[in-house]
């Protein structure tokens, strides 16, 4: 007796172990895609610009994401507040302004934000600190997808 006994709890055991592993569940969550975010390029216009003048240059955002402008130099007095803006390009001229900063600094930001996808320009301008008959010569740089 004491031999059934021993094989009961052998096959008891045996058939518990059974019924835990065929009764347990792996469950996982539904995940979200990640989104991913657009590759950026960036873009650096020279000019110059006169009092009272603008100038335009117009680039192109692929998808839909942030912006950033930036002038990278002003000379000849590096320190001179210039306005930078960004506006639409119709493929021909730069449009209405969408944003602007009247008194950008070389080596901060002037604008950022985020854009749709489509055409652009950005613009810089006398915003009043020009001297008369100078040309300031300058660098702006502009980050997007």
């Amino acid at each position: 007796m004491a031999r059934s006994m021993r094989s009961f709890i052998s096959l008891s055991i045996v058939f518990t172990l059974f019924l835990t592993g065929a009764c347990s569940s792996t469950s996982t969550s539904p995940t979200t895609p990640a989104t991913a975010t657009p590759a950026t390029t960036t873009e650096t216009f020279a000019g110059t610009v006169a009092q009272l003048a603008t100038t335009g240059n117009p680039f192109s955002v692929s998808a839909n994401g942030p912006v950033t402008i930036e002038l990278t130099s002003v000379e000849p007095l590096a320190t001179m507040g210039l306005g930078v803006g960004i506006a639409t390009w119709d493929g021909t001229t730069c449009g209405t302004a969408i944003a602007k900063n009247d008194n950008a600094r070389s080596g901060a930001t002037a604008l950022n934000g985020t854009a749709t996808a489509g055409s652009y320009c950005v613009t810089v301008y006398d915003s009043g600190n020009i001297p008369e008959g100078w040309t300031v010569s300058f660098s702006v740089q502009v980050i997007h997808p």
